[in-house]
């Protein structure tokens, strides 16, 4: 059975969704970010340190090429609050400029032009700019809101001394996308809209039974690629019947469509696949940060949303390789 951060990235490797996605979180649906502007980039970051190679994996990367914009879109799909998110997003964008750094370095060695000492000792020319990066939490955690750090501020101990300390200490953002925190999604333009509204009131049986009523036609539409996700995300086992007529008409059954996507099982092996895939990483990057196996065993638990025994499994699968 596939796990939901895995069905996540899988959802949002379709340009449309990613872009809906960005334009609905960080430009209140406003049509910022063309899809056809969107070129798939590398999640992978590595940084050499005196301790050896630190690694990290971000859920998936777009870079954007707009008419006189471009930046690094980089999201990071979580199922659970991740208290230490703001230090995560920070280290992993500081990798990401430090990536862009070493190119513009390499260049420069290879260059036979005039190079000055400062523009030599900073691997650098002065008038050289890098590529922003943004990053973007989506969280789709079902137990409670987001109730984790979402600035640099929140997570210092300055009470009592907020004026003498915090002026001279930049401050770091996060953008976390919590559902919880709407009751409308019309932001988006897309089936996401839909999908964010079903997973927002799937814990209210009557509400979602209105919903379901009221927007028959786009939940009736949704891609396999949705309803995989949802199934997994709510564990769903039944969805709210919206009217007998309308069943026996074929007009809107959703819980057919829901029941016949997880009998074909037209993404599991798929998405096993991608499992192992992150389970391996998850170890690797655990052994690299030299963390002991009941860390890396947590990390697997909370990451891929796995029980104990799925993540002694999986450690069992890759210790060998990654020691």
């Amino acid at each position: 059975m596939g796990k939901p951060d895995v069905y996540e990235s899988d959802y949002l490797e379709n340009a449309e969704i990613f872009a809906d996605l960005i334009n609905g979180v960080l430009y209140q649906g406003e049509q910022v970010v063309k899809p056809q502007a969107l070129k798939e980039q590398d999640g992978e970051l590595r940084s050499i340190q005196s301790g050896g190679v630190k690694k990290t994996v971000r859920d998936k990367v777009r870079l954007w090429n707009g008419n006189t914009i471009l930046a690094i879109f980089a999201l990071e799909n979580q199922t659970k609050v991740d208290y230490h998110m703001v230090l995560r997003a920070m280290l992993a964008e500081s990798m990401a400029y430090e990536k862009q750094w070493k190119k513009r370095k390499k260049e420069l060695e290879q260059e036979n032009g005039s190079v000055t000492a400062d523009e030599f000792i900073s691997g650098m020319r002065k008038e050289e700019k890098f590529t922003p990066i943004i990053t973007v939490v989506v969280y789709y955690g079902r137990e409670k809101p987001w109730d984790g750090a979402k600035t640099l501020y929140d997570l210092l101990d300055v009470e009592g001394n907020e004026e003498k300390i915090l002026p001279f200490i930049s401050n770091y953002r996060l953008n976390v996308f919590d559902y919880h925190e709407y009751d409308d999604f019309s932001q988006f333009h897309s089936e996401l809209q839909s999908f964010f509204e079903f997973l927002r009131y799937s814990g209210d049986k009557e509400k979602l039974k209105e919903k379901l009523r009221e927007n028959r036609e786009n939940y009736g539409s949704l891609s396999a690629e949705a309803k995989a996700l949802l199934v997994h995300l709510t564990n769903i086992k039944e969805i709210p019947d919206v009217g007998d007529n309308e069943l026996e008409k074929g007009e809107f059954d959703m819980c057919k469509a829901f029941e016949d996507m997880k009998e074909e099982g037209r993404t599991e092996g798929k998405i096993e696949g991608k499992i192992e895939g992150r389970a391996e990483e998850i170890v690797e990057m655990g052994y690299e940060f030299g963390l002991s196996e009941n860390e890396i065993m947590e990390r697997l638990q909370n990451k891929l949303d796995i029980s104990v025994e799925e993540a002694e499994k999986y450690l069992g699968m890759f210790k060998r390789q990654a020691v």
